[in-house]
Parts: structure tokens; C-alpha cells; sequence
């Protein structure tokens, strides 16, 4: 298991790096094209973006990492509906972590278009999908207790950190504040 912990991911403290909404869609085997194209982008249509020059919030950008590309999505949660998830996951899975404006986040593992495990981190102990409890161990290095009802606000995880790190414990991908500055394929998907 990768060694990481909350401090990996300090910047995202930093306000300009994904805004008030964002979602990261994490899709295994396929490379950044073909996430873009499932997405409904044209081929001719995907061209390289940095951070500054990103139409938002109609582009996405992808960026890939081993065996997994990442879909950036910022200053929107769009792409969290069922049908986008079917059309990412189609034949293989993806993870998907996002944070709305209103502070909601969620974390969802899908294989081919089923939910395994889906959870609020405010909430962790209260998991959905049909393998609800997959990640458990994970959840708990992360720094998540998938165990204990809250009793407070110091109970809680006080940052999306843990998300990334669960994120990167699964698929192996660490996010910096390099990938986010691009410049990366993108285009214009909403």
C-alpha cells in the first residue's frame, strides 16, 4: 500500500487549485482521448489546456497516471449523474470523488455502470452500493472512521485530504499541484 498522509496534499489549501465544486472521475484503462470522447467529446475537438486557459466550467481536462486517467472537472460537478458514470465505466470501473458548492462531497466506486461502495465523508459509516464495506481498510488509512456515528464536529475529517488520500491508496495516482497546472488534453464536454 502506498505511504501517504494528509500532508502529501497541503495544496490543496490553496484556493485556485479546484475553486468551490470540482470532481475528479478516476477511470481505469483508457487512455485520456478515449475518457474525453466517452464523454462525448470529438476527437478533432481535444486539444491541450493549462489551469489559466480552461474554459470553465464547459471543458474538462484528463490526465493520465499508470492505468488510470483522471477527468478534472472544476468549478462545476456535471459529470456526477448516472448516465456519465454508466458511459465512464463501461466495461471497466472508475472512482469519483467530488465537493459541491455547497460543501456536499462523496466519494463512488463503480464498476461497469454498478455502485460498490459510495459514501459521504461526513458520514462514512453510513456506506452504499452492493459491496458497501470493499474499502474499509483503506478508508481507515486514510484517514476515515467507516465504523463510528459522529458525536461532533471533531469526529469528522476536516478537509477533502482524506479523499485524495483514499483515492491515491487505491489507484496509485498522487495528485500535485503540477497535474492541475497542465497543460493537459481537454475539451469542451458539457
Amino acid at each position: 500500500m502506498v505511504e501517504l498522509s494528509r500532508a502529501d496534499f497541503d495544496w490543496l489549501d490553496e484556493d485556485d487549485v479546484l475553486g468551490q465544486a470540482w470532481s475528479l472521475t478516476f477511470v481505469r484503462g483508457v487512455d485520456e482521448a478515449e475518457a474525453l470522447r466517452r464523454l462525448g467529446a470529438e476527437q478533432a475537438d481535444i486539444r491541450l489546456f493549462t489551469n489559466e486557459d480552461c474554459p470553465l466550467p464547459e471543458a474538462v481536462r484528463a490526465w493520465r497516471s499508470g492505468d488510470w486517467t483522471v477527468i478534472i472537472e472544476v468549478a462545476d460537478c456535471s459529470l456526477v449523474d448516472s448516465e456519465v458514470t454508466d458511459a465512464l465505466s463501461a466495461e471497466t470501473e472508475t472512482i469519483t470523488i467530488f465537493e459541491n458548492v455547497n460543501g456536499w462531497s462523496r466519494f463512488e466506486h463503480v464498476i461497469d455502470g454498478r455502485v460498490t461502495t459510495s459514501f459521504d465523508p461526513v458520514s462514512a459509516y453510513l456506506r452504499e452500493g452492493d459491496e458497501p464495506d470493499r474499502f474499509v481498510e483503506e478508508m481507515r488509512a486514510a484517514g476515515f472512521d467507516p465504523d463510528t456515528v459522529p458525536d461532533g464536529d471533531f469526529d469528522l475529517p476536516d478537509d477533502d485530504g482524506s479523499l485524495f488520500v483514499l483515492t491515491a491508496l487505491l489507484t496509485g495516482v498522487v495528485l500535485t499541484r503540477q497535474v492541475f497546472d497542465g497543460p493537459l488534453p481537454g475539451a469542451l464536454v458539457k
